[in-house]
């Protein structure tokens, strides 16, 4: 491998990937009649299994180079590789067994897992239906409740996750999965941004929904967000965590970036994952902020034999 790079963030559902090869590798990734030939790269000891769904070939001065793009497994589950198809449940079932039923063919499993990290909650007969691929089907489901799909790097497997784990006013409390040593960082990027600072939502089902009202504790719930409606809010327990969602995404934000070597302590850091790090200060005797955030992006760059990763970082202020 001449080069290689992955991305993933919060608002996919699939590792993409793209590397340049040598050229005498072609016939070993080039698609074949049954599809596009997997791959298996190997990055601090995690594996990443990947199509190679797009090649191309550039010779320059009698070198041959093999540029190769494409995306994780999961791909499979969505076009061109998966049909179009309807999906409903014409009993009724839980949020978290909806989406062991997308992942099945006629009543057989298909072989992929999903980790439900939800509060799952009641969907009456007839509520779900939708049109598409098992992968839009999936993150359909996900984004009723305002969580989102996490693909595994190598396996068959889904994480579903709210995309705010805790809410960022008790985030002081939160215990990160990753303290960054400072001197790891080597750069640093912050763009500040400032969103309405709603403190209430009304969330509605539709035909057999209920209508929730969620409101930031503590506050008089006066700035009102936008009305949320999904079919799939049929439960106060649908309408709070999809509420949550909305009321965690406002006021004071800080788009962090950060550059840093795979460490053998952190491996790649996933979207997901609580990160603290220590601002660089500007002067020698200040030691600059402590902050704690939600990695939102990850790209991986791997040019032998350094490997490193940028972090795309939300904070709240």
């Amino acid at each position: 491998t001449v080069s290689m790079s992955l991305r993933l963030d919060a608002g996919s559902w699939v590792w993409g990937f793209e590397a340049t090869l040598p050229g005498a590798a072609q016939t070993l990734v080039e698609p074949t009649s049954a599809g596009p030939v997997e791959l298996s790269a190997w990055i601090s000891g995690t594996e990443f299994r990947v199509l190679a769904e797009q090649v191309s070939r550039d010779r320059t001065f009698g070198q041959t180079v093999l540029r190769v793009s494409g995306r994780g497994r999961q791909a499979l589950l969505d076009a061109p590789y998966a049909p179009q198809m309807s999906f409903n449940n014409p009993q009724a079932r839980t949020h978290q067994q909806l989406f062991d039923d997308v992942l099945t063919l006629n009543g057989i499993p298909l072989g992929w897992s999903i980790d439900y990290g939800l509060e799952a909650w009641n969907v009456p007969a007839g509520v779900f239906a939708h049109q598409g691929t098992h992968i839009s089907a999936l993150t359909t489901l996900a984004r009723a409740c305002g969580a989102y799909l996490i693909p595994h790097h190598s396996a068959n497997a889904f994480q579903v996750r709210p995309l705010y784990p805790a809410a960022p006013w008790h985030w002081g409390e939160v215990i990160p999965d990753f303290i960054l040593p400072a001197a790891a960082v080597s750069r640093e990027s912050i763009v500040w941004k400032d969103k309405p600072a709603y403190n209430r939502v009304f969330v509605s089902g539709q035909e057999q929904g209920v209508l929730g009202q969620v409101t930031r504790a503590g506050t008089a719930g006066d700035v009102l967000a936008p009305m949320v409606t999904d079919s799939l809010i049929t439960t106060a327990a649908a309408a709070r965590q999809r509420g949550l969602a909305v009321l965690s995404d406002t006021g004071r934000q800080l788009e962090v970036g950060l550059r840093l070597p795979v460490l053998p302590a952190t491996g790649v850091i996933q979207p997901g994952a609580f990160v603290q790090y220590q601002e660089e200060g500007d002067e020698a005797e200040d030691q600059g902020v402590v902050r704690l955030g939600l990695v939102r992006s990850t790209s991986v760059e791997v040019g032998w034999p350094e490997v490193y990763q940028s972090l795309g970082v939300e904070c709240h202020a």
